[in-house]
């Protein structure tokens, strides 16, 4: 005991000299590691030390990482979910120390929690009660993030989570860009003769361009809002042209990056995102964009709907874009299979197949995420590979939970929708901006899931942290509740 309290009686006994003699000894041990090791350690703690101070910054780290991270798997789990997961128990860990827990509902959970609810309902019915709880899981967590993140973000946090989730994309971007041009891909990703169709993280094209499509709105507008205010700018001018220029620059990263997905429902879906952010900008914009629409229809026709300054690669790209959409389904399928149609006719024999399986469950579905285990019953001949999904949300939906669910899902979407509208009427300013980008993202979403299925690979966290900053700007913590630093 005695050489105890000789030793506790020379340590410093002000708690910013124990501190600084704790720093020091751990840094006088990292410097004898490997570098490599070091720096790992070294970042690691220093993360650990800004989370511990700052939780809200592990949403900003989830924003920013999130594509990268949803490709990666331990196990059946997502790097997404478990950096998800984490963020979670890093929030409820904060609030129960401070007592400041709170969850206030609103309309968007509120939808969000009617498909949820009705998905769990329908869980029963399923042949692979794993797909069903993952789809389950998979909508739960949505619900999580946009029920926990405006409680989680002050007003002074929620621009630097916009420019997070901007950051993130754009780095996926870039890579795809790098793709693109390097010739960086599977053989059968090559496009005009060297170049590669952009897939980023994901693999594949099309969710590639799906979650660009989901963010690039949201640059546009809010950079039209800061170029509309930079004459009245009268200090920090340099600032605010710094800030229209930055966005600029991120809006034209992401668009180089949709082009380079070359995927045909990217380009549709993000040519009407970024529309409807024009359009409803102000009547002015409004007025402008219907004449705008009317001279190139006029064009089109004059032209004979082949406009020279398409480039041809392009006009080739989208000159089945009829039969891509299904339209005359049955002709397309009866085609022969070439090179040119096998990408037409597989989408297409999915769909064959979903409607086969809505007609042996029209009301309940064949249960959630159930679509690739029941469909060696309802495919085509020619046609094994089930793909994980029908490449069309509303048919996926209306096979796997059938017309109770599809109203479900379509009342969802609709709800999101009217909610947004609404948050652009009542804003101003940059909070309108993200209101109307957000919209943008919900008329692209909406539009590219007819061809496909953006709910996947972790793009469904992005749009709910999308939401979820929207949300947090209307659903204020209550008072006497203290808001998480």
């Amino acid at each position: 005991m005695g050489n105890f309290g000789a030793v506790r009686d020379i340590l410093p006994r002000r708690r910013w000299l124990q501190a600084a003699l704790g720093l020091g000894i751990l840094a006088w041990w990292v410097a004898t590691l490997p570098l490599a090791p070091a720096w790992a350690l070294a970042g690691g703690l220093g993360g650990i030390v800004l989370l511990v101070r700052w939780p809200w910054l592990a949403w900003l780290a989830l924003g920013i990482s999130l594509p990268f991270a949803a490709s990666y798997t331990v196990g059946p789990v997502r790097g997404s979910d478990l950096l998800l997961a984490g963020t979670l128990a890093l929030w409820f860990a904060d609030g129960a120390r401070r007592r400041s827990l709170a969850l206030e509902p609103h309309s968007v959970a509120g939808w969000v929690a009617l498909y949820a609810g009705v998905l769990l309902l329908l869980v029963p019915r399923a042949v692979d009660l794993r797909e069903a709880a993952a789809e389950v899981v998979k909508w739960t967590e949505v619900l999580v993030v946009v029920l926990v993140l405006p409680q989680a973000l002050r007003p002074s946090h929620r621009p630097w989570m916009v420019a997070g989730l901007l950051a993130g994309a754009t780095l996926q971007a870039a890579l795809g860009i790098y793709q693109f041009i390097g010739g960086i891909g599977p053989p059968h990703f090559q496009v005009l003769g060297r170049f590669m169709r952009a897939a980023g993280t994901f693999r594949q094209p099309n969710p590639f361009a799906g979650y660009l499509g989901l963010t690039l709105p949201v640059a546009v507008s809010l950079a039209l809002d800061a170029w509309s205010r930079l004459p009245r700018a009268t200090s920090g001018r340099g600032r605010a042209l710094g800030l229209a220029g930055a966005l600029t620059g991120v809006s034209g990263v992401l668009a180089l990056g949709l082009l380079a997905s070359w995927s045909r429902g990217g380009w549709l879906a993000g040519a009407a995102g970024v529309a409807t952010v024009l359009a409803l900008r102000s009547r002015r914009t409004l007025v402008g964009g219907g004449v705008g629409l009317g001279v190139v229809l006029a064009g089109g026709l004059l032209l004979g709907l082949d406009p020279a300054w398409v480039p041809a690669p392009v006009r080739a790209r989208l000159a089945d874009l009829p039969a891509y959409l299904g339209v005359g389904m049955e002709e397309v399928l009866r085609q022969p299979l070439t090179d040119a149609n096998f990408a037409i006719q597989e989408r297409l024999a999915h769909w064959v197949a979903a409607l086969r399986m809505w007609e042996q469950a029209p009301w309940l579905g064949v249960g959630p995420g159930n679509y690739a285990a029941v469909y060696p019953s309802v495919r085509l001949l020619a046609w094994e590979d089930p793909l994980g999904h029908a490449h069309n949300i509303y048919l996926n939906v209306l096979a796997e939970t059938g017309l109770v669910g599809f109203l479900a899902y379509s009342a969802m979407i609709l709800g999101l929708g009217t909610w947004l509208v609404r948050r652009i009427v009542q804003t101003r300013g940059p909070e309108r901006a993200l209101a109307l980008g957000v919209l943008g993202v919900w008329v692209h979403l909406n539009l590219h899931n007819l061809v496909d299925n953006l709910f996947v690979q972790g793009i469904y966290l992005h749009l709910a942290l999308w939401l979820g900053v929207v949300a947090a700007s209307e659903n204020p913590v209550p008072a006497g509740v203290p808001r998480q630093r």
